[in-house]
């Protein structure tokens, strides 16, 4: 008894799919011996897939997916040269911090060039200064090195509402933040000290990498973005131009042939089963209740229900 005509379709499908992936890879690898500059996407704001940021922004950057991304290239003996494309706000200070050091780790194996397309701003300047260039498109918002911390309080709504919070703890500071009652003047010299602490680091980071070309600290400690044509003036880009520019900078500084290929490293696509669980089983309860960012501009608009349910209070780094 012969196959029937749908199971012969089926076949045929499958077949297809294997003889297109074949052709896809063979395209979108690099051909073997052949010296290339790895071109890596990190877009989006930064921050820890359960973190409550994740629930207030759009696409989010984690420290997880860089990683991924950047192992293919540190272990590829044919990727000589790097060009990050950033296109961030900000996000997490922990997340961004941690993004800092696995490129600082990779620029010290191969040359990278930090290319900041729209926003490189807060955490999304912070990850691009361990390169050992940074290009900047000439709109593209560039710096915001500094700290804001914005604490949100509902205590004279709750009076209104007659809605009443008791909070039992083991010690008087142990709930520094709450959104439920009107802070104290201890507790607001404590959350201007974590500000401060947060700012010293970033400004040490940019003291490091860029301290002989910064020509106006000044300006720059007062913690606005600049244009990326402005931030060329004030030392914080060492360039501006386009994504083609940064292509070219990493070929030189790479000593690579102005011919040498340069190739996308894409992050692994999710397999069906993962996208029928979701990504990675991982849940977007928050854990925290509140948490310190690199970010500019602040998150979103957020209503008021949000606000209510995540019980979170944002201390923003911009």
């Amino acid at each position: 008894m012969g196959l029937k005509w749908w199971t012969w379709l089926i076949i045929g499908l499958c077949a297809g799919i294997a003889i297109a992936s074949i052709f896809w890879i063979a395209l979108t690898a690099p051909a073997e011996g052949v010296e290339y500059v790895a071109l890596v996407e990190l877009s989006g704001t930064i921050s820890y897939s359960e973190s409550p940021l994740a629930l207030f922004t759009g696409e989010t950057l984690t420290p997880s997916r860089v990683e991924s991304l950047l192992n293919k290239i540190e272990y590829d003996p044919f990727a000589e040269a790097v060009v990050i494309v950033i296109n961030s706000p900000g996000g997490s200070a922990a997340a961004s911090e941690e993004i800092y050091h696995m490129i600082e780790d990779l620029s010290e194996k191969k040359v990278v060039v930090a290319y900041i397309a729209e926003y490189g701003a807060s955490g999304g300047y912070y990850v691009a200064l361990p390169s050992d260039e940074i290009v900047a498109s000439p709109n593209a918002l560039t710096g915001s090195v500094g700290a804001v911390s914005i604490v949100v309080n509902y205590a004279e709504l709750m009076r209104h509402l007659g809605i009443k919070a008791e909070a039992f703890k083991s010690g008087r500071l142990k709930d520094i933040g709450s959104p439920w009652r009107e802070m104290t003047d201890e507790e607001r010299e404590i959350m201007q000290s974590i500000v401060n602490s947060i700012a010293e680091n970033f400004q040490e980071k940019v003291l490091k990498h860029r301290g002989d070309k910064i020509n106006n600290w000044e300006e720059v400690l007062t913690a606005r973005p600049y244009l990326g044509i402005q931030a060329l003036k004030l030392g914080l880009v060492d360039e501006i131009g386009s994504l083609d520019d940064a292509v070219n900078l990493a070929r030189k500084l790479a000593n690579l042939p102005e011919n040498a290929p340069a190739r996308w490293i894409k992050p692994k696509k999710p397999s069906l089963f993962e996208l029928l669980l979701g990504e990675g089983g991982e849940s977007n309860a928050m854990k925290l209740s509140y948490e310190v960012l690199m970010m500019w501009p602040l998150p979103a608009v957020i209503e008021p229900d949000q606000i209510i349910k995540a019980e979170a209070v944002n201390a923003v780094f911009p």
